[in-house]
């Protein structure tokens, strides 16, 4: 199977600096442009099944780069839940604290790292169960594909999820 994923295009918040999480924000004009460029990109590949996070940004960008592909909205790629940092700034989360694998934080009604971590392994478990020899895409954010990122490739409670991280309508292709 091959395996894209894709970060949805820049919105408002994302040129802000301010936190999205489950907020539903639809693209911007740039992330438009940027979704435009994908869709270039992706002329000549065949794809057959995208698969998007339900949320505004996500929907859109896969509309536009998958035009006469079979998208399938799935929930379990929705974007991690903020909790009390939806709409802040970067410098308010506290990153380390949130992909702490032992830690574990919940602390103000974010989602934990298990928890993301267990979702993406759902998915992944999935497509490996109903899309061998497929080729997809996943347009999705850039918490959950990090997650997804270290479910393809791996993690343990040592991890540092750092060392990843995927731009707005970043493309990372996989063969698994």
């Amino acid at each position: 199977m091959v395996v894209y994923l894709i970060r949805h295009g820049q919105t408002d918040y994302n040129q802000k600096g301010l936190l999205q999480g489950k907020s539903n924000i639809p693209l911007n004009n740039n992330g438009i442009q940027e979704a435009w460029r994908n869709h270039n990109y992706f002329v000549d590949k065949n794809i057959d099944f995208c698969f998007t996070s339900p949320l505004k940004r996500a929907l859109e960008t896969a509309q536009i780069i998958f035009p006469k592909v079979n998208i399938i909205k799935s929930d379990l790629l929705i974007e991690r839940n903020l909790g009390i940092f939806e709409g802040k700034s970067h410098d308010e989360y506290h990153f380390h604290d949130f992909w702490n694998y032992k830690l574990n934080s919940t602390y103000g009604n974010v989602e934990s790292v298990r928890n993301l971590l267990d979702r993406s392994d759902s998915f992944l478990n999935y497509l490996k169960e109903n899309y061998m020899n497929k080729t997809v895409a996943i347009v999705s954010h850039g918490a959950f594909l990090k997650a997804l990122h270290f479910s393809i490739i791996g993690y343990n409670e040592n991890t540092d999820f750092s060392c990843f991280t995927i731009k707005n309508c970043e493309i990372k292709k996989y063969e698994i």
